[in-house]
């Protein structure tokens, strides 16, 4: 008995062995993580206090503010309409002489503005310089003299006012609806800067002070292999990716009430590539950064590029179309808009087959050229 035990003993010790060190490697890129409380603060606290941010800076529509108001030949405008631009606190209305007006409208009418304007003594220039109006109302026409926001806002307030006059009044509401307002639209975004950051400076800087530290060249003499020491860093990030995105969805749902629309087995498959893809492309970045100043520099390199052009807080859709399909190429454009698609507006993953298939492409590239190129620390210099 005593030898049977013993055979069965020594059948069972590879397979422990086999796995002890990938585990233990795991463990040592997970326990700092939780150690440091600055790092906790930096990994929670920023990527709400930036959803907060710009939450509060762009979600809510422009107001409107008091405006000036130039009437032309007023005889000839509807007298309700004038009465009630009048008497709205918002509005300043200014009537010009019959003179003023025929000068005036015929200089718009004329499209010669330019002309009017460089004219020290004309009656365009005194306008501008005193009073700024942002419309000049004509009987048949409202002008501008420069295109902007709240220009076509004072228009358009104009024109309701004049329905309001007239008693046709058009209710005008605004809807909000579940993965389609700016929130919705903007924590994904963050979600991914937060993979990238991960990716770019922890993973990348890990194996460059590993580097440093003569890590691998004691990794030689130990039992451990060196792809299980890659796939181990990788795995590492990932579980504290999953912890991290869980925090960070049940913080979004309480602070913004944002509600993941999609099929959670779908949305878990497209995190898991592209912070898989996004991981590998840190892990390329400290593949033979000797310094971390290095690995930093080129970390920040494609840090903001790939934060401005992937769309994380400002949509794509006003690139140009060539730029705009470069884009759509990039790993992080690819996993955001996949992520968008499945997390806000519940598709499935055979509308994302084309981000998917760019997520896969590019990590096994990410992972050819680690495996062939990473600087085991056995190079002579």
């Amino acid at each position: 008995m005593p030898e049977l035990s013993q055979t069965k003993l020594n059948q069972t010790q590879p397979s422990q062995t086999k796995l002890y060190p990938f585990w233990q490697l795991m463990m040592v890129n997970i326990r700092p993580f939780f150690r440091d409380k600055a790092v906790l603060l930096w990994t929670f606290g920023l990527p709400i206090f930036i959803a907060l941010l710009l939450i509060q800076a762009f979600s809510g529509g422009p107001k409107m503010s008091p405006m000036n108001v130039v009437v032309i030949h007023g005889e000839q405008i509807e007298q309700k309409w004038l009465k009630a631009m009048e008497e709205d606190p918002l509005i300043t209305v200014t009537r010009l002489s019959q003179t003023d007006s025929i000068v005036l409208e015929d200089s718009f009418a004329s499209a010669q503005l330019a002309e009017v304007i460089s004219s020290p003594g004309s009656v365009l220039r005194k306008l501008q310089n005193e009073i700024s109006p942002e419309v000049y109302l004509a009987p048949n026409a409202m002008f501008s003299t420069h295109n902007s926001d709240e220009s076509l806002m004072a228009r358009n307030y104009l024109l309701r006012l004049k329905e309001q006059a007239n008693g046709q009044v058009m209710q005008s509401n605004v809807v909000s609806v579940k993965g389609y307002r700016y929130t919705d639209w903007l924590i994904p975004g963050i979600i991914v800067l937060q993979v990238l950051g991960l990716a770019l400076v922890s993973i990348a800087n890990s194996l460059v002070s590993d580097r440093q530290n003569g890590f691998f060249k004691r990794l030689r003499l130990s039992p451990f292999k060196r792809r299980d020491y890659i796939i181990g860093i990788v795995l590492a990030r990932l579980f504290l990716l999953v912890f991290q995105m869980a925090i960070l969805f049940v913080a979004f749902h309480f602070l913004f009430g944002y509600t993941l629309q999609g099929n959670v087995v779908d949305i878990i498959l497209v995190m898991a590539l592209g912070s898989f893809c996004i991981c590998m492309l840190g892990v390329l970045v400290g593949a033979r950064s000797q310094r971390v100043e290095v690995s930093s520099g080129i970390a920040n390199l494609l840090y903001f590029p790939l934060m401005f052009l992937s769309g994380i807080y400002f949509d794509t859709v006003n690139f140009p179309t060539v730029l705009r399909e470069i884009v759509s190429l990039l790993p992080t454009t690819a996993f955001l808009d996949a992520l968008r698609l499945v997390a806000n507006q519940g598709v499935e993953l055979v509308a994302v087959s084309r981000q998917l298939i760019i997520l896969g492409v590019t990590s096994v590239v990410f992972f050819l050229i680690v495996y062939f190129c990473f600087d085991w620390g056995d190079e002579k210099s």
